[in-house]
């Protein structure tokens, strides 16, 4: 009887009291019903008590000495031989330990309900993160892309007014670099082998519009691999080298080197700032730089380093990845 009590309590409280008190923070409501419980449980326990009038009498007969000619002495009703004898409670099933037992069943159904409801809750979060993750980086995407093209089509506007023998070229290199991006980098990840062609087409892309006094070097060193990565993490990097660093009437230098270290990646990228650019449009005021923070910070959380400095009029980037998902 008293596990059919407890396990009554424990499913009372799991599926009544606390998904319609509890839950709905109703915790005075929950409280006084518990508090309801438990009394009725104790009065229960009271029922089968015995009375006093239960008390009967009960002979006990006197020890036995073994003679050769035994007779028993008369019974008499005040004899010694009569004593009260309390009746064993058959039916008692609980007495005050039954409130401990009912409290702690309600304590561990109460405690098990909470845990259920944390990991659903738990998982829920994930779900709804990885959905603003997901959006957040998409919005990300979307303002970045323009802004590449932007900047690339404000080139190819200058060559077309000048009716230079180049803009076919140029026009067929934004297509390949467009077609990447439409159809390869619309992914969480691409190979970085695919990426770093891209950078290797965008390159190649400025150097022919670019006049013969301006130098760009790019240098991969290290096995690319099957290894991963993030679509489009430089693109925002080689755009403000080649809008800020390049000064059409003196030379110049953009170096790029990208090496692979087991499971790192850095990245460099180091241009001169031009006189005729303001040094502020370099620092962190570009909208494009204020998105790949952001990126970097949702995708790479404590997995990179991001390096910015301005010296000797020079402007250099340095990023340093964790390939590792670990």
């Amino acid at each position: 009887m008293t596990a059919v009590i407890l396990v009554s309590i424990f499913y009372l409280n799991y599926y009544l009291l606390i998904p319609q008190f509890l839950s709905n923070r109703k915790f005075k409501e929950y409280a006084g019903t518990v508090i309801g419980v438990l009394i009725i449980v104790y009065c229960l326990s009271t029922l089968n008590q015995p009375k006093p009038s239960e008390f009967k009498k009960e002979f006990i007969p006197p020890p036995i000495r073994f003679k050769k000619e035994f007779i028993p002495p008369p019974i008499r009703e005040n004899s010694m031989a009569f004593v009260d004898v309390k009746p064993a409670r058959k039916h008692r099933f609980f007495d005050f330990g039954i409130l401990i037992l009912s409290t702690i069943s309600i304590a561990v159904s109460t405690s098990i309900y909470g845990t259920k409801e944390w990991f659903v809750n738990e998982n829920q979060l994930k779900e709804i993160e990885n959905q603003k993750l997901s959006a957040e980086l998409s919005f990300l995407k979307a303002q970045i892309n323009p802004h590449f093209f932007f900047n690339t089509l404000n080139g190819i506007y200058a060559l077309a007014r000048k009716k230079s023998d180049q803009t076919p070229e140029i026009i067929l290199k934004l297509s390949e670099l467009m077609r990447y991006i439409i159809y390869e980098a619309d992914t969480v990840k691409v190979l970085l082998s695919r990426e770093v062609a891209h950078i290797e087409n965008y390159i190649e892309l400025q150097r022919i519009r670019l006049n013969e006094m301006f130098d760009v070097s790019f240098n991969v060193k290290g096995n690319t691999g099957l290894k991963q990565i993030e679509p489009l993490l430089f693109s925002v990097f080689l755009e403000n080298a080649f809008k800020h660093g390049v000064d059409y009437t003196q030379p110049g230098e953009i170096m790029i080197n990208l090496e692979i270290r087991d499971d790192e990646l850095i990245f460099f990228i180091q241009n001169p700032i031009a006189k005729r650019v303001p040094k502020s449009t370099n620092g962190n005021n570009g909208v494009g730089l204020k998105n790949i923070k952001k990126r970097l910070n949702l995708v790479y959380p404590r997995r990179h380093e991001l390096t910015i400095t301005t010296n000797d009029n020079k402007y250099t980037v340095e990023l340093k990845l964790s390939l590792s998902e670990a």
